[in-house]
């Protein structure tokens, strides 16, 4: 949840204008905007939607297209989405690395924190 909050702050946030929402709520709904037209990316929650990395990098590559080629992602290998995500952020855009991909992939529900 960190590392989606750095990367809104980022990019900005201006579209969201839904009244009466909660952070979480407004942050959820961003995720969805913005991962939209990606393949293989519902975003429902966070605890399930960001396990495969898929989500981390549309988000990254809805910004960035520059930064990672989103055809070549495979759902079916999410250590190397996450590291891939992870490591693009904290090398291209000075966000840190605050979550483990091996943590994210073998606990069943992530600590949102």
């Amino acid at each position: 949840l960190g590392m989606i909050w750095t990367i809104i702050l980022r990019f900005a946030i201006q579209d969201i204008s839904v009244e009466e929402m909660t952070a979480k709520e407004g942050l959820l709904l961003w995720c969805q905007r913005k991962t939209a037209p990606y393949k293989n990316v519902n975003v429902q929650n966070f605890h399930t939607s960001f396990k495969d990395g898929l989500s981390f990098c549309a988000l990254i590559h809805r910004h960035r297209p520059d930064l990672l080629d989103y055809s070549k992602l495979s759902k079916d290998d999410p250590l190397h989405n996450l590291n891939l995500a992870f490591d693009i952020a904290e090398k291209h855009l000075d966000i840190p690395r605050m979550l483990d991909p091996e943590d994210l992939v073998n606990c069943p529900k992530a600590d949102e924190r």
